[in-house]
Formats: C-alpha cells, structure tokens, sequence
C-alpha cells in the first residue's frame, strides 16, 4: 500500500513536471540588461519545481508565468497536499 502511493506520488511528480515544461520553455522574460530570464530553461528546472510544489514547501525561486502553467500548477498543487492527506 505504501508502495503504490510512492508510485502514484512520483508518476504525478513526472507528469506535472513536463507539462509544466512544455507549456513554460519558450516563455522568457527580459531583465534590466536586456538578457533573457528563463525559470524553466531546463526539464531539471521543472523537476525541481515539481518536487518542491508537491511536497507543499513552494520557494518561489520558479514559478509558471503563463496561464496555463498556472492552471497546471494550482492542480497539480491540489494533488500534492491532498497527496499528504491520504489515510496511511
């Protein structure tokens, strides 16, 4: 049983992940400089997100800017506190 919910917890944690990814890789921002900023330049970007929105800490240092990264985010952040929540 506590096998199949570590399974389910990292199926999810990949799956938000490169949604996440693919929905922000080409969204960029630029800064003061004129350089480009990307907080999801790489799907290890992504995975980090992931693992820190699903295990509820939320740094802040990535975050989706588009809406439909939103939208996947606040999910898939559902998913992780209700992901804790289940019964052992």
């Amino acid at each position: 049983e506590l096998i199949t919910a570590w399974y389910i917890g990292f199926l999810t944690l990949i799956l938000s992940s490169f949604l996440v990814y693919l929905v922000e890789k080409d969204d960029h921002e630029l800064n003061e400089k004129g350089e480009k900023i990307e907080d999801f330049e790489t799907y290890a970007d992504a995975l980090w997100w992931g693992l820190i929105t699903l295990a509820t800490i939320g740094y802040g240092d990535k975050t989706p800017k588009t809406w439909e990264g939103r939208l996947i985010a606040a999910t898939f952040s559902l998913i992780g506190v209700s992901f804790f929540a289940l019964p052992a």
